[in-house]
């Protein structure tokens, strides 16, 4: 099967590899080791980019990051390569969206031209969309045309109405948006039951389903001999402090915010505590200064655009995990908590319905109320006077849960259902 991955933006091969791109390349990795042939479409190859051995053929938008000159100028090559097919993208999109978004519409008809030339260069036998966004429109327009079956990806794109067209859209509006974008799909597949609840507002259930985003196990096997104290000396963290771990953007959503004032209640009370927080895209400039503002600049520890190794070692550096996302776009299991659970470590959640699945009380972690603060300072506390060797068995179990989500479970779910799609067609 020849597999084409498309929507991802900004920065997607180098480290950090966080959310989509990390997924893209793991599962590509694992559709390769089946005998798949897998290509993807990034913005640009950075200069230290590397694929975590997924090995795929690589179709890039720029030849570097992209300027203001540099997308004027993809912007007019494709429009000159096939301005029928722009102008029918773009008058596409606007009705669609009534008219909203024109400048990202009149960008990103050009993607869609650039999409239909690697299209029908590759020749893909399916199409996956990542993320339900304006790129994705313009590909799965394009995949139509052509007669090939596209499966969207969806997070929190349909139900968040703080995210991007939504934003611009009334009742109406969304209701007209929605249905005409997801009816092109053949499948939209979501990383939980809880994000499906945007799809399954436009669509049949029949069109709808899920699967898990897995973690990436192959964590566990990167050659780390150092013991915690070494490899907190290592990172220039204490050894005095007992440190929960936060990966995410530096975003209000992943809640990094919660966890600093959280670790402050404890400082204050005279428990030594920390928190390290481990970010890729946005900026930790409004962290810093909040840790700075409650007095624990001293406790909370930032790292940026880590590795895969270096990420390892924080992890192995850690004596629990935290996943505290705490807005719409929370959609269940997030990599970074299962990388975490698959490292061996309790976490402390908020309380998020598709985390009971692996997230059990007391066994591997504890939960707590979204955005309730002083319950999670208290969870925190719980996690901390408990013994090593109890941290210990709890973390062991959380590896062991995790390690039914990892990335060849996802790749595989989604697999059967690309076989699906095909057969279905083949036989009708």
């Amino acid at each position: 099967m020849k597999i084409l991955i498309t929507g991802t933006t900004g920065e997607s091969m180098p480290p950090p590899y966080g959310g989509v791109p990390k997924l893209s390349l793991l599962v590509a990795g694992v559709w390769r080791k089946m005998g798949h042939s897998v290509a993807i479409n990034f913005v640009y190859r950075p200069t230290k980019s590397d694929d975590l051995g997924a090995g795929a053929e690589y179709f890039f938008d720029f030849s570097s990051k992209p300027t203001k000159f540099k997308k004027i100028f993809f912007l007019l090559k494709n429009f000159f390569r096939n301005p029928i097919l722009y102008a029918k993208l773009f008058a596409s999109y606007y009705r669609i969206s009534s008219g909203h978004a024109l400048s990202e519409t009149i960008l990103y008809s050009a993607y869609g031209v650039h999409m239909d030339k690697i299209i029908e260069a590759w020749k893909p036998d399916i199409i996956l969309a990542e993320a339900v966004l304006i790129k994705t429109y313009m590909v799965a327009v394009v995949a139509r045309r052509r007669g090939i079956p596209i499966v969207y990806d969806s997070y929190a794109e349909v139900h968040d109405l703080s995210m991007g067209i939504n934003k611009h859209l009334d009742e109406t509006q969304r209701v007209k948006y929605w249905k005409l974008f997801l009816e092109l799909a053949d499948l939209v597949v979501s990383a939980g039951p809880l994000c499906c609840r945007g799809p399954l507002m436009y669509l049949p259930k029949e069109k709808v389903t899920y699967v898990y985003d897995g973690s990436d196990y192959s964590l566990c096997n990167l050659d780390i001999k150092d013991d915690v104290g070494a490899l907190r000396d290592l990172l220039k963290l204490p050894k005095d402090q007992f440190l929960i771990g936060n990966v995410g953007s530096f975003e209000l959503r992943k809640g990094h915010d919660y966890l600093i004032r959280a670790i402050a209640i404890l400082v204050k009370q005279g428990h030594k505590v920390g928190a390290v927080i481990c970010g890729g895209s946005g900026d930790s400039t409004k962290w810093r200064e909040l840790a700075k503002q409650e007095g624990v600049e001293n406790n909370i520890h930032f790292f940026a655009r880590l590795s895969e190794l270096d990420l390892a070692r924080v992890y192995k550096s850690l004596d629990a995990f935290s996943d505290l996302e705490n807005t719409p776009r929370a959609c269940g299991f997030t990599m970074s908590v299962l990388e975490g659970m698959a490292m061996g470590l309790p976490v402390v959640v908020f309380e998020n319905p598709e985390l009971f699945e692996a997230v059990k009380e007391g066994v591997n972690g504890f939960s707590v109320p979204i955005s309730d603060t002083e319950a999670l300072a208290a969870a925190i506390l719980k996690m901390q006077q408990l013994s090593p060797e109890r941290r210990h068995e709890m973390g062991q179990d959380a590896s062991v849960r995790a390690k039914r989500i990892d990335i060849a479970f996802t790749a595989q779910g989604k697999m059967d259902l690309f076989n699906q799609i095909l057969n279905s067609r083949k036989s009708n």
